[in-house]
């Protein structure tokens, strides 16, 4: 078959020229980013993975930079499915639809990474959007608020996954290091920093994300009034 591995030598047979198709190359594509992350995306690893030439890669896509904005419309996409309904409230949809953004995001390393810097500009991330900025028109909003809590929506969002995975000021690393250092300066009255102490232990990352998507759905509710 072509593109199997030959099974004397280990290698992969060279697939048959115009036989590469674009939903071949954004499914390995994906699984690249998936398992490896986003670094090790390459033009090399990809034409490697799929049985092909560089060339007939470059048939479809021009570079890496190219690759990239195919993997991230297609994580795109996927954060939309099941497609958003107008079942339920829009405060119930928001939720859904940024739950479902943050587990996309966490299941591609590197990926919030490249969004910090670099805005996705596929048709999937555009009808995202188009997405997020209907359900706050449906919440009341006008244009110009709806805007600006767009883009609270995509920091919460987007800022929460980057922590997540580079370093979480709510960790539970973080907190161990705040009441070993109380611990440590005894002649500190510090009465509510221990009342507080068995939350501030175990509060997740999941509970802060969901605190953190209550206070937007507040101020949106808020706004629309």
């Amino acid at each position: 078959m072509s593109g199997s591995p030959n099974s004397r030598t280990g290698t992969r047979q060279r697939r048959q020229w115009g036989s590469l198709g674009r939903d071949e190359i954004v499914g390995a594509a994906l699984h690249i980013a998936r398992t490896d992350g986003l670094h090790a995306l390459t033009i090399r690893r990809l034409a490697a993975d799929l049985g092909a030439s560089r060339m007939a890669l470059y048939r479809h896509v021009a570079d890496k930079d190219a690759l990239i904005d195919l993997v991230m419309n297609a994580v795109a996409e996927h954060s939309m499915l099941p497609p958003p309904t107008q079942d339920g409230t829009w405060q119930e949809r928001l939720r859904r639809l940024a739950e479902s953004i943050r587990g996309e995001l966490r299941t591609y390393p590197g990926l919030t990474d490249i969004l910090m810097t670099r805005a996705n500009q596929g048709p999937g991330a555009l009808r995202c959007v188009e997405t997020i900025l209907g359900l706050l028109a449906e919440a009341g909003l006008k244009t110009e608020d709806a805007a600006r809590y767009y883009l609270l929506f995509i920091d919460l969002v987007f800022g929460r996954v980057h922590r997540e995975l580079h370093g979480d000021p709510v960790g539970p690393q973080r907190t161990a290091q705040l009441f070993a250092a109380a611990e440590a300066t005894p002649e500190l009255t510090l009465t509510r920093l221990g009342n507080a102490e068995s939350v501030l232990r175990s509060v997740t990352g999941e509970q802060i994300f969901h605190a953190e998507l209550d206070m937007l759905v507040d101020a949106v509710e808020a706004a629309a009034r």
